[in-house]
């Protein structure tokens, strides 16, 4: 499995409040977050050697090019859905998690509040699986390879 150099930083933005952490025990909070008291629903997560910046600050905006984790995680729902997206990757550069053992109880999650796009069901994983698949982007900064994917409608 590849790493990443323990100098990376785990950007966390919802929306337009960012959060940063540095170490392991920062990133298994931060992570904790975005699964059980998310400021919003929905937040995209970087890995990359520095923090990002937002458009506000003076130096923004400053994103990385090679990928991104978008979490669509209600409080209320014991479901969350993740798209990731990596322009360069031959092996499908938008892509949505994918649940094959989806039942008509299986709930579709919201994409974007803004436009209302949502998630296909199939793409609604259990919380402990999308908690697994944060925590090997964070670790790997590449698309998690513990769950299942299916080709992306939305980035």
């Amino acid at each position: 499995m590849t790493s990443i150099d323990t100098r990376t930083v785990v950007t966390v933005v919802f929306r337009h409040l960012f959060r940063y952490a540095y170490t392991s025990d920062e990133i298994a909070e931060l992570i904790e977050t975005v699964l059980t008291e998310p400021p919003l629903p929905i937040c995209e997560i970087y890995v990359w050697d520095r923090p990002c910046r937002s458009i506000r600050d003076e130096d923004g905006p400053a994103f990385p090019a090679d990928g991104r984790l978008r979490i669509a995680c209600p409080a209320d729902q014991p479901w969350a859905a993740l798209n990731y997206i990596n322009p360069g990757a031959p092996d499908g550069a938008l892509v949505d998690s994918y649940n094959p053992h989806t039942t008509e109880e299986t709930p579709p999650l919201l994409f974007d509040p803004e436009g209302d796009l949502w998630f296909p069901s199939s793409a609604s994983l259990p919380l402990e699986q999308v908690r697994e698949a944060i925590t090997e982007y964070c670790r790997t900064g590449q698309r998690p390879s513990c769950v299942q994917w299916q080709p992306g409608q939305w980035y």
